[in-house]
This record gives structure tokens, C-alpha cells and sequence, in this order.
């Protein structure tokens, strides 16, 4: 899309169209490969020694696979936690964009939050894609 002209990654109005286009639709398949990933099977290696068995499997039953749970409690309060949090955490956008344009979107679409629907494939994101940002470089 950039090579193509029609993805400007310098624009902030196209990075923003871009984000609520196409981020659930690779959110959705990035979920369905961990997935797809930790229910899967892993064979025994012949001549390696190296773990086997069904990953999400053996994260939450380690005894199964002669081994044990190597996680640790943290030695600070919940308040540190809490404050690292508030410092340094960052809020996973709802709709692929930011808060902030979220009524742009609204005033375009002519819909409220709640009626903006997500792409359900790769076509249908780059045509809304392509259809909000001729509206948007147009106004």
C-alpha cells in the first residue's frame, strides 16, 4: 500500500485509518496462530533433548512433563506494581485507532461508536480503508 501510494505513513489521518482498518483483522489472526501454536503437538526429538508434548499444556501442568513452575511472586508491594502500571502501561486500542479519533470516524461514517462494524477481511479493510481516507484527504 505504501509502495502503491496509497498508504502514507507519514500521515497521521492515514496511520489512523490504517490502525482501525486492519488491526483487528491481524489481532485476529495473530490469536488464531498462538492458538493454533499452543494446543499443537510437538513431537520428541531422536537424538535431541529437548521439550516435547503440547505447549500450553505443559505451562499449566509442568509436573506432566518432569519439570516444575519456575514463576516467582514479586518482592514489592501491589502499590509499586499498580504505580509501574499507571507509568508505564499502554492501553490497547478498542477499535485499532486511538480514543481521539474514534468521532472522527463517527462524524464520517455517520454512526456511533457502537455501530462502527470491524472488517471481516483483508478486501473489505482495504476498501473501507481507501474509502475514509478519500473522504478524510478530501475535507
Amino acid at each position: 500500500m505504501v509502495d502503491s501510494g496509497l498508504l502514507r505513513i507519514d500521515g497521521p489521518v492515514h496511520l489512523e485509518c490504517f490502525g482501525f482498518c486492519f488491526i483487528p483483522l491481524i489481532q485476529r489472526d495473530l490469536n488464531s496462530s498462538t492458538h493454533l501454536w499452543n494446543s499443537h503437538r510437538i513431537r520428541q526429538q531422536r537424538h535431541l533433548e529437548a521439550p516435547n508434548g503440547i505447549p500450553i499444556v505443559s505451562y499449566y501442568q509442568p509436573e506432566a512433563y518432569g519439570t516444575r513452575d519456575f514463576s516467582f511472586r514479586l518482592l514489592c508491594e501491589l502499590e509499586t506494581i499498580d504505580r509501574i502500571q499507571e507509568r508505564y502501561f499502554v492501553k490497547k486500542p478498542h477499535f485499532g485507532c486511538k480514543d481521539d479519533f474514534i468521532p472522527v470516524l463517527e462524524h464520517v461514517c455517520e454512526m456511533r461508536r457502537e455501530q462502527l462494524s470491524i472488517s471481516e477481511s483483508i478486501e473489505r479493510a482495504t476498501s473501507l480503508f481507501l474509502a475514509l481516507t478519500e473522504i478524510l484527504d478530501g475535507s
